[in-house]
């Protein structure tokens, strides 16, 4: 399996309203108000959230532009009606050996949630997954509180392998983390029946 040196080789990638392209320094500032944002933190990291200066995420985020992990991919999301970026995306632990890795999205701009770009956003970066990295299995974690994400990849064919108990601490108490897997053939089933079968409101 080989993979490619970089998202720029194999981007922009489309589906319906959404259009990956790779981290833009251009678009630091969204991604720096994203960071700092409480309830994305909450949602997406188990780190708990610490206000992050400008100048920390600056080089954090030029060495994600400039010198990206080779078993990594970072994305951008963009609304590709209005050219607006609206989230990111990633693949993580790139295994070229065992053809696994793992995935995440978050749609940072809160006008955008709920009306399904969460969902069409999964379509791509599988399809990144399954069709450009030629992987055989892809996995998800979700935290038993964020509902929307975990509805996602159930939707999208994704069976729960097992579960971290009271893994995580936050608002005073202990909360599960789910593990989920998607594998090729499942994929590839899911994908035509989505073909056929008629679109469902997206949880994000």
């Amino acid at each position: 399996m080989s993979l490619p040196s970089s998202t720029r080789q194999v981007t922009p990638l489309e589906e319906g309203r959404v259009r990956f392209s790779p981290l833009q320094m251009e678009n630091i500032h969204t991604h720096f108000r994203w960071n700092n944002d409480p309830e994305l933190n909450r949602l997406d990291s188990e780190v708990p959230y610490e206000e992050e200066s400008f100048g920390d995420f600056k080089e954090r985020f030029e060495q994600l532009c400039n010198e990206p992990s080779p078993d990594h991919r970072d994305f951008e999301i963009h609304d590709a009606e209005e050219d607006e970026l609206i989230g990111v995306a990633y693949v993580a632990r790139i295994s070229p050996h065992h053809h696994h890795a793992t995935i995440g999205l978050t749609i940072g701009e809160r006008d955008y949630w709920g009306n399904g770009y969460g969902r069409e956003s999964l379509r791509l970066l599988l399809r990144y997954c399954f069709e450009n990295l030629d992987l055989h299995r892809v996995s998800a974690e979700a935290f038993e509180y964020n509902s929307a994400w975990r509805h996602l990849i159930r939707d999208a064919g994704f069976s729960r392998e097992g579960t971290a108990r009271e893994y995580l601490h936050r608002n005073g108490q202990y909360w599960d983390k789910g593990f989920f897997a998607l594998l090729e053939q499942e994929y590839r089933e899911q994908v035509g029946h989505d073909a056929s079968a008629p679109s469902a409101e997206a949880a994000i």
